[in-house]
């Protein structure tokens, strides 16, 4: 038994990228005894597989588990999408068989300084290691097969002390922060080819010259780079470059502004497999978001997140009319000054995929509210998130009056001006039928609003509800008919 099992973990560590060994080695555990190790091992590895799937679920799904535990928990899934629901109950069982079987983390000596913060695909990923000429290379390949590196010190004599422990191809992802000199020397090895996913947070520049110089990195797929608005090099003019990055499936930019030569040249450089594309805080305006709803490359692009940029109403509005971005499913516009869209080219837009619009600080007023829902773009809609925009109760009556027949089932307006008037609005809408989760808190409303939503006999479908400043028998209703109300979103 033994031996079958270190030749199957050896399977596992010589084809990383194949989930076919870990699910042969599943069977062999459910067969030798070991039914929950099997069970996790499959709940992670279909996890990975739906992860890297291009359908509508998964950008919403990863902002869920990232920033939004209070819809999560709270909706009823099975009455919106079945592709969250199925991904949420895979996390919350690989979760609870997590936590009870915590020796399935390796032990190995503490002059390792080894520390292991996640699991992926079955078997513990994510590690932080000490000086590399204190680590048994043969030890941490049987303790887990390759793994994402974390560290904050990979210079060029750490990268090398790995090479020489034999421990680059035990690596296929790198979570780099401040220092990040290694990447060349990384770059030179063939077993760059084997990384797949790569962070370079505060690194500076040059660690992402060295990246898009060496074309060994052509087997990246998840590419994160925080730079700074002082960078004197344009990492876009790199990728534009770099044609061995072209497989980049992921991409994360912050803080990397950009000329309009300089994005036009990055716009017309194919990424034919490109699906998430975050670039938020990087002074983008409204030319760059026309730019971006102008190019045909983006059109497998499933999340865009543009969030703390400068883009306003004419920049929203290009994106929600963009012929090329209706595969769009996340669009997030955080904290972008979004005022003043363009009401006749919104109504004229097609439908399309979106299923999450976060405009969290967007300052929208009431006529702008109105005139996106009257966009048939957001009438496909799971979530809609108008927190924070300042809005008064008249912007909830343009909200119905756009939306009609139509109603998302998940409405964030937390932290507006909306009164018991808005209230009323809401409770006397036949479409708010959909609802199955509503936060209102830190608003104006008092506790005849709240009574009066309670109420509707359009909003019994209800599964979660968020009020402010409600009288004790008000929550005591709430907490006889809701298991989540009244929570933060935190």
């Amino acid at each position: 038994m033994t031996a079958d099992r270190d030749t199957l973990l050896a399977t596992i560590a010589a084809y990383p990228h194949d989930d076919t060994p870990r699910l042969i080695f599943a069977d062999w555990l459910e067969e030798n005894g070991e039914a929950e190790r099997a069970e996790f091992i499959r709940l992670q590895c279909e996890l990975a597989q739906l992860a890297d799937a291009t359908d509508a679920s998964q950008p919403l799904f990863e902002f869920l588990c990232a920033r939004d535990w209070v819809t999560r928990s709270s909706a009823d899934w099975s009455r919106i999408d079945h592709g969250i629901l199925r991904r949420l109950a895979l996390i919350t069982r690989s979760e609870d068989l997590l936590r009870r079987h915590p020796q399935w983390t390796p032990q190995l000596p503490k002059s390792y300084r080894l520390q292991w913060s996640g699991f992926h695909r079955g078997f513990a990923h994510r590690v932080t290691l000490g000086d590399p000429r204190r680590l048994n290379a043969a030890r941490l390949r049987a303790a887990a097969p390759p793994v994402t590196l974390l560290a904050s010190d990979f210079s060029a004599t750490y990268a090398q002390r790995l090479a020489d422990r034999g421990l680059l191809d035990w690596i296929v992802g790198l979570h780099l922060e401040r220092i990040a000199d290694g990447i060349h020397e990384f770059g030179q090895h063939p077993a760059a080819t084997q990384v797949r996913s790569i962070t370079l947070h505060y690194t500076g520049p040059e660690a992402f010259a060295a990246l898009a110089a060496s074309p060994r990195w052509s087997g990246l797929r998840q590419l994160s780079y925080w730079g700074s608005t002082s960078d004197t090099t344009s990492p876009l003019e790199l990728l534009a470059q770099a044609a061995h990055l072209r497989g980049v499936r992921h991409l994360y930019l912050r803080e990397v502004p950009c000329n309009s030569a300089t994005l036009r040249a990055f716009l017309n450089v194919p990424f034919p497999e490109l699906t998430t594309l975050l670039w938020e805080d990087s002074e983008l305006d409204d030319d760059a978001a026309e730019q971006l709803a102008n190019c045909p490359y983006l059109a497998h692009v499933r999340m865009l997140s543009l969030r703390g940029n400068q883009i306003t109403g004419r920049g929203v509005t290009a994106l929600l009319t963009s012929p090329y971005l209706t595969n769009v499913s996340f669009l997030d516009l955080e904290r972008n000054p979004g005022t003043r869209v363009d009401a006749n080219k919104l109504a004229q837009a097609t439908p399309a995929s979106l299923r999450m619009f976060h405009a969290h600080g967007c300052r929208f007023n009431a006529q702008d509210v109105g005139a996106l829902a009257r966009c048939p773009r957001l009438h496909t809609l799971w979530y809609l998130d108008l927190d924070a925009n300042g809005l008064g109760s008249r912007a909830v009556r343009e909200l119905i009056r756009g939306f009609q027949d139509f109603c998302p089932p998940i409405l964030w307006l937390t932290y507006n001006r909306i009164n018991d008037q808005g209230a009323h609005w809401l409770a006397r809408w036949p479409a708010a039928q959909r609802l199955s989760v509503l936060h209102l808190k830190y608003n104006r409303m008092t506790d005849a609003g709240a009574v009066a939503l309670l109420d509707s006999p359009y909003l019994q479908n209800l599964d979660g509800l968020g009020l402010s400043g409600t009288s004790e028998p008000t929550k005591a209703r709430m907490a006889a008919r809701f298991r989540f109300y009244n929570l933060d979103y935190s």
